[in-house]
Order: C-alpha cells, then sequence, then structure tokens
C-alpha cells in the first residue's frame, strides 16, 4: 500500500513551498547530474513542483507516476503548457517498455534520510519485499549507464511551524523497529484543525539500504551528490 496524501492534497503545496523542499536548489542539482540525459521518469512526481523547475531548466521528457489523483490534477493545471507524460497507478503495478536515462525519486515513493551517520531507505511501501521488488523493476526500466536518484532528507522529528496563508503545520513521528509513522496536520492559529494525513514508512538501516540495491542489479558504492540526492547507477 502506497500513500495516498489525499487528505493534505490541497495544502501540500503550501507547506513544499515553505521551506520544507529547496525546488531551485534541487533541480540545479538533477540539471547538472543529467547532463545530456533528457528521458527522466518521475515517480511520486506529486502536483510537480520538482518537474516545473526541472522544465525551466532545459528540455526534458518527463514520465511522471503517482498513486494520487488529486496530487495528479494539481500538477495537471502546473504543467499544462509542457509535454509531461502524466500517469495515476501505483508504482508497484505500473508496467511499461519505455527505457529511461534517469528515474528521479523525492520522496513520494521511496527517499532517503540521513540520520545515526547512515543512508536509510525510507519507503511508502511498508513491505520490504515489495519496496525490494520495486528497486529490481526501476533498475530494469533504465537505459544502460542510467542512474536512479533518490532524495535525501534529514531525520524525521516533530515539530510544529506557521507556513504560508495564515496555516500552522504541525509533525508528528513515532518510530517502532523498521517502522516509522508520520501524521501531517494543518491548522488555523486557533487551532482549528483543516486537513490532516497519516502515512507509515518501512525503514532499511544503512546495510539493508546497500544490499537491496546491490540485490536489485545497481552498482556497488553508490554515490551522494550535493547532500541532495543518493545516485546508484545501472
Amino acid at each position: 500500500m502506497i500513500n495516498e496524501y489525499v487528505e493534505i492534497a490541497n495544502y501540500y503545496d503550501n507547506l513544499l513551498t515553505s521551506g520544507y523542499f529547496d525546488f531551485d536548489s534541487l533541480s540545479n542539482t538533477l540539471y547538472n547530474l543529467l547532463g545530456a540525459r533528457r528521458k527522466v521518469l518521475d515517480i511520486g512526481i506529486g502536483t510537480g513542483l520538482l518537474t516545473e523547475k526541472m522544465l525551466s531548466l532545459a528540455n526534458y521528457q518527463i514520465v511522471g507516476v503517482d498513486f494520487s489523483p488529486r496530487m495528479l490534477e494539481i500538477a495537471k493545471e502546473r504543467l499544462i503548457s509542457s509535454d509531461v507524460k502524466l500517469i495515476c497507478e501505483d508504482i508497484t503495478e505500473f508496467e511499461t517498455e519505455e527505457k529511461f536515462e534517469a528515474i528521479v525519486s523525492t520522496g513520494g515513493v521511496i527517499c532517503i534520510v540521513k540520520e545515526d551517520e547512515e543512508y536509510k531507505i525510507y519507503s511508502h511501501i511498508t513491505e520490504p519485499e515489495k519496496s525490494k521488488q520495486l528497486l529490481k523493476k526501476l533498475h530494469i526500466q533504465l537505459d544502460e549507464g542510467g542512474f536512479l536518484a533518490l532524495g535525501i532528507q534529514g531525520s524525521h522529528t516533530n515539530y510544529k511551524k506557521e507556513i504560508k496563508d495564515e496555516i500552522f503545520y504541525e509533525q508528528k513521528i513515532k518510530k517502532e523497529g523498521n517502522y516509522v509513522d508520520k501524521w501531517y496536520v494543518f491548522s488555523e492559529a486557533n487551532g482549528e484543525i483543516k486537513s490532516e494525513q497519516f502515512c507509515r514508512f518501512y525503514v532499511f538501516d544503512g546495510r539493508q539500504t546497500t544490499q537491496a540495491l546491490i540485490d536489485a542489479g545497481f552498482k556497488q558504492g553508490f554515490q551522494i551528490i550535493d547532500d541532495k540526492f543518493l545516485v546508484s547507477y545501472k
């Protein structure tokens, strides 16, 4: 099961553009990393914020897959003047004969969290074997010499802050074994909750992350680029 982010879709951009992600910096790093590569698969494309920035830098041929219809509605409006192909599907069921020069995930499906001096896969897919199967499938969908770029985030912690439009965002975290539960809560200054969402992640520790990438077929020895992406090559 992949977390759909249905309940908070209308507030998600507000959060992401209030310092949660620096899309200018992420897109610039990808621009340098991609070089002449143009065919990109974005898994968990969300509302298309990163894609919009990427397309301002180069004429990428982007296919975006996401499980949330509402997120893709927003992305479609944002990217209406582009030829990005948007697909509403569970990434674990997504099949294509098309090959890509790069596959990117900044957190909508899987991401990397740096904590305890380790790089750990955080996966919205809560069954570890399905996450491993997904990595293998992504490896197959890459051209020879292509790469998988997983966005790096800091350790997930509890906090609350004011974001845009006089809305407050609160993040609640509970860790137990290999699982991390996360609550997104959006409220007004008076405490009235406007929207909330619960998500669960399965976490691979540093050793398991390295082994899962190798088992999927990626070359041994991933690269850390600008502290923003963990990159594994086919």
